[in-house]
């Protein structure tokens, strides 16, 4: 018996693994330090393909390749220092034909990226932000953009949220809680995870700072009959501006591990959500026969429960 559960459970295990398929990976090692590229027009591409934007007074000295302790090379932005100010916009388009490489089936898309924080900032304008986004289309400043999903920063609080394709409003990070930021360490890496289950219409954010998984009704608006063909995953973008800084210090800003995967199905350890459920809510008795009862301390409405087996 010890053998066929252990026999089981590696089957369960490792089958998200083998139907993964990575179509797209950025660890910036086999770039030549320096300058990323040298338009800040975002017409001629620098190095890897990668696109820049500059306004208010950016360059390509701001967009560059560094040596990182302990990680290798990564991608570094600044805002040189102040009172200089500026904007800037780095984009990769093109990752539709890549997702067409996809085998067949494999509708949830994955990104993972490594996000620095960096040290904190005063601002005159306090809702100046980061932003981490994946795109449905090509990006061009002269268009609005049209965001899949979006990782917004502000480096003067350090709050983090997300939001996503026809979900109004940010979740949280942290808890899941819709229109409430988490918040992160200053001067430290953080790795994003996302997930777009396009057949379920489910989104599914991973953050292993928070030990967290939260999860939204993705697409939820759109009467589309082939969701990922009409939504497909087609430029990633970072960008920020420095406008109205006031520390005495420049804004530094890295990006590394960027990496795009195509899966059969959201692994079981995200789908379970238990690290959520266990933070959040009681649910008693269990074993349970005929009732279940929810409870929280934090006031949490239910809106909905979906059981998916007996256990």
């Amino acid at each position: 018996m010890k053998r066929k559960l252990l026999i089981a459970f590696t089957v369960l295990l490792f089958t998200p693994l083998i139907n993964a398929q990575v179509l797209y990976t950025e660890n910036f090692d086999s770039y030549t330090l320096g300058n990323l590229g040298t338009d800040p027009n975002g017409v001629i591409p620098g190095q890897g393909g990668w696109l820049t934007t500059m306004y208010q007074n950016g360059n390509s000295s701001h967009v560059t390749i560094t040596a990182e302790p302990n990680r290798g090379k990564v991608l570094t932005a600044t805002s040189g220092m102040p009172p200089q100010q500026h904007g800037i916009s780095i984009f990769k388009n093109g990752l539709n034909t890549l997702i067409d490489q996809r085998t067949p089936g494999n509708n949830v898309i994955k990104l993972e990226v490594d996000f620095y924080t960096g040290a904190q900032h005063t601002f005159n304008n306090p809702g100046m932000y980061q932003r981490i986004y994946l795109l449905y289309e090509n990006f061009d400043l002269s268009l609005t953009l049209k965001e899949i999903v979006a990782y917004t920063y502000s480096p003067a609080v350090g709050g983090i949220d997300a939001n996503y394709k026809d979900q109004m409003g940010y979740i949280s990070l942290k808890n899941g809680a819709m229109g409430a930021p988490s918040f992160l360490t200053y001067n430290e890496w953080i790795t994003f995870i996302v997930y777009l289950d396009y057949d379920n219409k489910k989104i599914y954010f991973e953050t292993p700072y928070f030990n967290n998984v939260a999860v939204g009704d993705f697409l939820n608006n759109s009467t589309s009959t082939n969701l990922i063909e009409d939504f497909k995953p087609t430029a990633f973008l970072y960008n920020f501006s420095s406008s109205g800084l006031t520390s005495s210090n420049e804004m530094v800003n890295k990006l590394d591990n960027i990496k795009i995967t195509a899966l059969k199905s959201v692994p079981p350890y995200v789908l379970s959500g238990e690290s959520f459920l266990a933070q959040k809510f009681n649910l008693y008795p269990n074993p349970a026969t005929t009732m279940v009862n929810i409870t929280n301390n934090e006031n949490r409405l239910v809106n909905k429960i979906e059981v998916y087996d007996t256990t």
